[in-house]
């Protein structure tokens, strides 16, 4: 078992709305742990890459919404941010992972999310 990284604590809690109760308990538990830390990482980023339930229900109630309304722009807006706070996490999941994670897992990681990536 190897020391946490120093920016695993902060992913955590930026990522904790968005996982699981057991993805969590299980990132703080097995923190020490580089292939768990992997595991965790690209199953987040699963997670992330598909819309999540505020921005299911915004495009939802927009649809519903008459058409050009007033309404219908701001579910549209709330979807839109949303989306873009979603992406925003994703990036700083990408970004922060070489650090988080022991130099030879940095290519399973990259393999993982980015398959075409792969030569």
């Amino acid at each position: 078992m190897t020391p946490v990284p120093e920016g695993w604590t902060p992913l955590l809690e930026e990522l904790r709305p968005y996982v699981s109760p057991e993805w969590s308990r299980h990132a703080s538990e097995h923190a020490g742990q580089g292939w768990i830390r992997l595991i965790l990482l690209v199953d987040a980023h699963n997670q992330l890459s598909g819309p999540n339930v505020p921005e299911k229900v915004a495009m939802t109630m927009a649809d519903l919404a008459r058409e050009g309304s007033s309404e219908q722009m701001g579910w549209n807006a709330l979807q839109e941010r949303a989306r873009d706070d979603r992406m925003e996490l994703v990036a700083r999941l990408v970004d922060a992972a070489e650090s988080l994670l022991p130099t030879e897992l940095v290519p399973l990681f990259i393999r993982s999310i980015e398959p075409s990536a792969v030569g």
